[in-house]
């Protein structure tokens, strides 16, 4: 991993937390966290959704999971995720059964789910192409596992959920870590589209004139969140030091991009990555032709339409088509 472009890789793999991260904003909105309790759920139960290559409700549950067990995984208290589950169950998302909770198979929510897992396959694969263009991959010698698309989906759940069941620092908090990522794919997205400027910054990050600042009322759009509650989770997040407000917006702060130990968490995330990718070869998944495995089609990247950016910032940045997930049906992520 030492002759990789790392900088680059870490704003691809940024892209990909913030697509999982406003697609499971988009289920509950309003409440984040209880979404993230969701996404781990769906990883423990979604094997019941899928059969082989083909997605449908199943008829009975068979995979569940205990509250407790959701809790040990996410490191929160009991008492906070029966919370959000009790919140899950009264929207119709969760139901209790004989050995803790699952997924319901409500009809009125089976479109959502299975658009979720084919998000989650695609956004995966998306990552591979994208980390391919710079990152060894070999070929696949072997043709597919019947259960190859459960198994990049169950990769994809893992991954969407490191920033909460791993990465706790320096921003434990759930919905403060979802600013937090906008803000940080916000600030250098015109160089992650921009050949030029991607190269450039390849292994180095970039400083603090070259970032663009994003506003709270854009990340309330994104986020799907009020404008209080963002303002306040900026307010908390510029007291630990990991965001300023400059150029009438938000930017990360410095000494968040530039330490060695970030840089050392940047390389174990991205060997993360290589090794999940790596297992799904064995399985019949071929990174060296990723494009060739999408089950919808490649996911654009979170719109950050020119609104999103300070006037002053804005320069000739053209809007990007919303991500492919709910926001694209509602007329873009604003």
């Amino acid at each position: 991993m030492n002759d990789i472009a790392v900088r680059k890789l870490s704003r691809l793999g940024n892209e990909l937390h913030l697509s999982s991260s406003i697609a499971t904003a988009e289920l509950v909105p309003g409440h984040f966290e209880s979404a993230v309790v969701l996404i781990l759920l769906l990883r423990r139960c979604g094997g019941d959704w899928i059969d082989g290559e083909c997605f449908r409700r199943p008829q009975k549950i068979v995979q569940c999971a205990s509250i407790n067990a959701l809790a040990a995984s996410l490191h929160k208290p009991y008492a906070t995720t029966h919370r959000h589950v009790m919140r899950l169950i009264d929207l119709g998302w969760v139901v209790s059964v004989d050995r803790g909770v699952a997924i319901s198979i409500d009809p009125r929510i089976e479109h959502q789910i299975i658009e979720l897992m084919v998000f989650a396959h695609d956004s995966i694969v998306r990552l591979t192409e994208d980390l391919g263009r710079d990152m060894p991959f070999r070929s696949a010698n072997r043709i597919p596992a019947p259960d190859l698309r459960w198994r990049i989906i169950a990769m994809a759940l893992d991954i969407w959920l490191v920033p909460f069941e791993y990465a706790a620092e320096p921003v434990p908090d759930w919905t403060s870590k979802l600013v937090w990522i906008i803000i940080i794919v916000a600030n250098v997205r015109h160089i992650t589209i921009d050949p030029g400027l991607t190269e450039r910054y390849a292994n180095k990050f970039t400083p603090d004139e070259v970032r663009r600042p994003i506003t709270a009322r854009a990340i309330a759009r994104l986020s799907g969140l009020s404008y209080g509650t963002v303002y306040r989770h900026c307010q908390t997040l510029a007291k630990k030091d990991v965001i300023r407000y400059q150029r009438e917006g938000w930017v990360l702060a410095s000494r968040q991009i530039g330490s060695d130990q970030i840089d050392r968490g940047v390389r174990a995330l991205l060997d993360y990555f290589k090794k999940r990718i790596v297992e799904l070869v064995s399985y019949g998944f071929d990174p060296t032709n990723a494009a060739t495995s999408y089950l919808d089609r490649r996911p654009e990247y979170v719109s950050l339409a020119l609104s999103d950016l300070p006037e002053n910032e804005c320069g000739t940045e053209r809007p990007r088509d919303a991500h492919g997930w709910a926001r694209a049906r509602s007329g873009g992520a604003g």
